[in-house]
């Protein structure tokens, strides 16, 4: 049998095929019957699964997150479409796996990006600041880490190399938008903006599927991004031979703290800084637009628009728009 991507599937289609688990929930109907609600994705998007009659051994044989094979059939439910499975079983071999098909990747360049941002940070002038930086970008193994690890779970950039991509467009923005305030420290924002989500590589585990890790859930990227600027500002301190301004070590980490702009949204503080506000414009102005492109691309049963999306409080629309001249 065929696979069929999630985006291609359709009411009254029947697969047998590789999933990534990327959730899983066990419930019981008003009759007590146990049954599994979970959440499987590929490289083109995801479906919600039900598995009705469901056993306890059956849930806990599958993992948390991870690869499984989903057998069952394609079905609408208030508008919406879900699979429901006659089996769920975990896929132990992965050497027979299609990675490609399965987990999405970055559609850019990789070693462009990363080129780029390299080149983006080279215009930092402060000796401190950019000594700072330095140490995290000659963390050879934090650097690996950081070009292919996700921006996030599912909001935005939740791909592999989302972190890279997401980092060099809020850099190339702030290119933008900084020489239009000349009072702005352009240093601190784009300090700040290559440092605000480089926790994500400790945060979250993106070798099958996605998922947060011990640290992630724990101490969560928004802090420890915090307590790796004071490690590097300590080595950077050594190798200058001087002490790192406080207010600037201050300063830096405050952006970080603050980047998701209020505690509703995950900041541990308010942005009170021009540099932090300005951070926290730019990471929303990134992540948010590239929310509405993805919503806008995935399918849906009405074609002029999206499904709800929560972030928006409102579906989507999308414009044909034909081009007068």
């Amino acid at each position: 049998m065929p696979r069929i991507a999630v985006a291609q599937l359709r009411d009254g289609d029947l697969v047998e095929q590789p999933f990534v688990l990327a959730s899983k929930q066990m419930g019981q109907t008003n009759t007590g019957k146990l049954f599994i609600k979970a959440e499987c994705t590929d490289a083109t998007g995801s479906v919600h699964v039900r598995m009705w009659n469901a056993t306890r051994e059956q849930y806990d044989r599958l993992p948390n997150t991870g690869f499984i094979t989903v057998r069952g059939r394609v079905e609408t439910y208030q508008g919406h479409l879900q699979l429901i499975a006659e089996s769920l079983y975990p896929i132990e071999d992965h050497a027979k796996l299609d990675f490609s098909e399965l987990i999405k990747h970055t559609k850019k360049n990789v070693p462009e990006m990363h080129t780029r941002m390299r080149e983006i940070l080279a215009n930092i002038r402060d000796k401190q600041l950019k000594a700072i930086v330095d140490e995290f970008l000659a963390d050879a193994d934090l650097m690996k880490k950081f070009i292919i690890a996700p921006a996030a779970m599912g909001m935005h950039h939740a791909w592999i190399g989302g972190l890279l991509e997401h980092t060099t467009s809020v850099l190339e923005l702030a290119m933008l938008i900084c020489p239009r305030y000349p009072d702005i420290d352009q240093d601190l924002v784009l300090a700040g903006l290559f440092l605000h989500d480089i926790a994500k590589t400790s945060e979250l585990s993106y070798t099958a599927g996605f998922d947060y890790t011990d640290n992630g859930r724990l101490v969560g990227h928004v802090v420890q991004g915090t307590i790796w600027i004071d490690q590097k500002a300590q080595l950077a301190a050594k190798k200058l031979d001087e002490p790192i301004r406080k207010d600037l070590l201050t300063v830096l980490q405050h952006i970080v703290l603050s980047h998701h702009g209020t505690p509703e949204f995950g900041a541990a503080v308010l942005p009170k800084t021009p540099e932090a506000i300005l951070v926290n414009l730019i990471d929303n102005l990134d992540a948010k637009t590239q929310m509405a492109i993805d919503a806008v691309a995935a399918p849906s049963e009405d074609n002029s628009w999206t499904e709800y999306h929560k972030a928006f409080n409102s579906k989507l629309y999308r414009p044909s728009i034909t081009i007068h001249e």
